[in-house]
C-alpha cells in the first residue's frame, strides 16, 4: 500500500433502525435546547444592539429602558419559533421522515397536529 492510500473501515454490523435516543424526553431536552441557544443569542445580540444605538444617540435612561422592554418581543418570537420547530423536526426524525421545508410563521408548529 502506498503512502497515499488509506484502508477502508466497515463496521462488523450495520445498526438496527430502532436503537437511536428518540423518545418524548429526547425530543424535549433537544427542542428546549435549540430554544434556549435562541434565547440567549438572539437576547445578547438585541440587548448589545440596543444599548450601544442608545449610547451613540445620548438617549436618556429610560428611554434605553423601554426599548429594552420592547426588544423582548421579537425575541421571544424567535425563541418560540426555534423551540418549537426544533420540536417538529425531531418528531419527523423519530418517524424516520425528512427534515421538510420551515414555515416562517411564530405559532405554526405549536398549532399543528405531529
Amino acid at each position: 500500500m502506498g503512502p497515499m492510500e488509506q484502508e477502508l473501515i466497515k463496521p462488523d454490523r450495520t445498526p438496527k433502525t430502532g436503537e437511536q435516543a428518540f423518545g418524548t424526553f429526547g425530543i424535549f431536552i433537544a427542542a428546549a435546547g435549540a430554544g434556549l441557544l435562541t434565547l440567549c443569542l438572539v437576547g445578547a445580540a438585541a440587548v448589545a444592539s440596543v444599548w450601544a444605538f442608545s449610547k451613540m444617540l445620548g438617549l436618556p435612561d429610560f428611554i434605553i429602558e423601554a426599548l429594552l422592554v420592547l426588544v423582548v418581543i421579537p425575541i421571544l418570537m424567535a425563541t418560540i419559533w426555534t423551540g418549537s420547530r426544533a420540536w417538529h423536526v425531531e418528531q419527523r426524525l423519530a418517524r424516520g421522515q425528512d427534515v421538510d421545508t420551515p414555515v416562517f410563521k411564530t405559532l405554526f408548529y405549536l398549532r399543528q397536529k405531529s
